[in-house]
């Protein structure tokens, strides 16, 4: 259901990976539009959920995910392309030209 209301929207785009010999998804990424108001509601992507499976860690699946949101950002005229990630994983985006930003990100959780 939630899928569904993703795909209906078309502002998420949803990659995956599957190893076919398994029938197995092993990784996955998303790309979020949103259609800023302070920007004339221009386009930013932000990338979002991306997983590799453990067993696939190493096999430069992060980076064809990485790589390709990237590039369908571009496409579809966004302004810029944001993500959040954890400390020790910024030098794997770096290597695909993110800059550590300035700003400071804040949350509240809801739920666990």
């Amino acid at each position: 259901e939630t899928f569904e209301h993703m795909k209906r929207s078309g502002d998420y785009y949803v990659t995956v990976v599957e190893d076919t010999n398994l029938g197995q998804i092993v990784a996955t990424a998303t790309l979020v539009i949103e259609h800023k108001f302070t920007h004339s509601c221009a386009k930013r992507g932000r990338i979002e959920d991306v997983v590799v499976s453990g067993e696939c860690r190493g096999k430069q699946l992060g980076k064809l995910l990485t790589s390709t949101l990237t590039l369908l950002s571009k496409r579809l005229n966004c302004y810029k392309i944001t993500l959040e990630c954890l400390p020790k994983n910024v030098d794997f985006y770096k290597k695909f030209g993110y800059l550590v930003s300035d700003e400071n990100y804040m949350f509240q959780r809801f739920f666990n």
